[in-house]
């Protein structure tokens, strides 16, 4: 931005009043409206109006650009509030779940979901043992033999199956318990067990 050179100026209208006759002088003086005609016809002056116009200009541009943005300003906000809400929802969703989850699992530990899914196989094991000895009393059909011999299959296969997820459970215990002696206390070190 240009700033009136304050010399140039006082030179400029120096040389002016310098040009001008006794009666021009008097009206100047007898009149501040001749004055200012003097000063806003000094060439500093003029430009700084030219000046002031194009900043005017730039403004208005500006300002009709901006307008112009408006509708997608608003579309924004708009496409941003629902977002807000959905995350809301999503929120509230996402808490219920949790909180259905809690009451549904209780104070389950992996401890206890060990010790459960251990008795949980050998209780079925001890019932597959039991309708093998109630099975071998008495005679029977091709049927019943073929029957007895896929529910016995089933119940050991399952029996098999927890007892290998019991064990699974419990080395992922094992390697969580030692990973939590490795963590380091407070950021001084390790602890020591």
């Amino acid at each position: 931005m240009d700033y009136v050179n304050i010399d140039g100026s006082l030179y400029e209208a120096r040389n002016i009043i310098s040009q001008m006759d006794v009666e021009d002088l008097k009206k100047i003086i007898a009149n501040d409206d001749e004055i200012l005609k003097i000063v806003r016809n000094l060439s500093e002056v003029q430009q700084l109006e030219v000046t002031k116009e194009s900043l005017k200009e730039n403004a208005k541009r500006l300002a009709l650009k901006n307008l112009d943005k408006g509708p997608v300003l608003i579309q924004a906000r708009q496409h941003l509030s629902e977002l807000h809400d959905e995350l809301g929802q999503m929120r509230e969703e996402y808490k219920t779940v949790r909180r259905q989850y809690e009451e549904d699992t209780g104070d389950a530990n992996p401890e206890m979901i060990w010790v459960i899914m251990q008795s949980t196989a050998s209780e079925l094991d001890r019932t597959t043992d039991q309708t093998a000895d109630d099975f071998f009393y008495g005679e029977k059909t091709e049927e019943e033999v073929s029957e007895f011999e896929r529910k016995f299959i089933e119940s050991r296969k399952k029996a098999h199956e927890l007892k290998v997820k019991a064990e699974k459970l419990n080395e992922l215990m094992q390697v969580s318990q030692a990973t939590q002696c490795l963590q380091p206390r407070g950021g001084y070190g390790f602890n020591e067990y």
